[in-house]
């Protein structure tokens, strides 16, 4: 007998069936969805009632989930598949964002060639990964409407077709695509030019309390999920003689987290679907070169 052959043999038998294994685990997609009744939406996963209760990034992931968190949010697909697995492996969901480029960071939107090249890299990554038992939702683009009005029509019809393929390939996962805050027409956008998109996501800081009032305002029908929040940015605080911005105390940091979540989350039941708190890890705001 060839001990060596039947080792070899054994090895290539254990690892086929860890392959397998690996990838049945991940092959049936746990469904999410929206119910609407009476105008008053509520996110279901596997047919249950389920609040975002996230931060967005990748600090330890285990330290969130004993914190009480039930999902994160990443801005890309970059590296999601070890990020997925760790989540699932925590009992955490993903909130996975389909990175759109920024036209103040040299894209041009009407330069088809570039925009089907992004279109298929997102057909890519959602063929990849619609079916990991970790993934929440899809978020198509961050801010990729930039900070001024967010109304370039352009922009929007890339948005949804985006979108639209997602609905095609994965049924089983709602789209949502975020803004920075609603002001301009970004409501409107968000409503009237992207139907594909089910969840309107938002950043915000100094204005997230007040959220769930202005989307009201503003003819709001779509769910939202604050994706983005915390205490005001560096570029809504008043700054010293010297040009630095103040930054507040850890108490009125852990204050205005509280209020936002509980303005305009807790208090919008039927609109609110949930928040992701900004960051779970480190990012240094506000720091001049050479000021460290």
């Amino acid at each position: 007998m060839n001990v060596n052959a039947s080792r070899t043999t054994l090895l290539k038998l254990l690892l086929t069936g860890m392959f397998l294994f690996a990838s049945a685990s991940h092959a049936e997609p746990v469904p999410v969805e929206l119910q609407e009744v009476d105008g008053n939406w509520q996110l279901l996963r596997d047919g249950k009632p389920y609040l975002i209760r996230g931060a967005g990034g990748e600090g330890p992931l285990d330290r969130l989930a004993a914190a009480g968190a039930n999902s994160i949010r990443v801005w890309s697909t970059e590296n999601v598949g070890p990020i997925l697995d760790e989540a699932h492996a925590h009992g955490l969901t993903v909130a996975v964002g389909i990175w759109l480029e920024h036209e103040r960071h040299g894209f041009d939107y009407k330069n088809k060639r570039e925009v089907k090249k992004q279109f298929e890299q997102a057909r890519e990554a959602v063929l990849r990964y619609k079916d990991h038992p970790a993934l929440l939702l899809w978020g198509v683009g961050n801010e990729m409407e930039g900070f001024e009005s967010g109304d370039d029509p352009v922009i929007w019809k890339a948005v949804n077709d985006v979108a639209a393929m997602i609905k095609k390939l994965d049924p089983h996962h709602p789209t949502m695509t975020v803004t920075a805050e609603i002001g301009g027409g970004r409501i409107e956008m968000v409503h009237k030019h992207t139907p594909a998109i089910d969840i309107h996501g938002i950043n915000s800081y100094g204005g997230a309390a007040s959220i769930g009032k202005r989307m009201k305002e503003g003819g709001a029908t779509k769910p939202y999920v604050i994706t983005e929040f915390g205490p005001p940015g560096t570029w809504e605080v008043p700054t010293t003689d010297w040009g630095a911005p103040y930054e507040p105390t850890s108490t009125e940091k852990a204050e205005a987290y509280r209020q936002s979540y509980q303005q305009s989350i807790l208090d919008n039941p039927g609109m609110a679907l949930g928040a992701y708190a900004f960051l779970w890890g480190a990012k240094m705001e506000g720091q001049k070169p050479g000021s460290a």
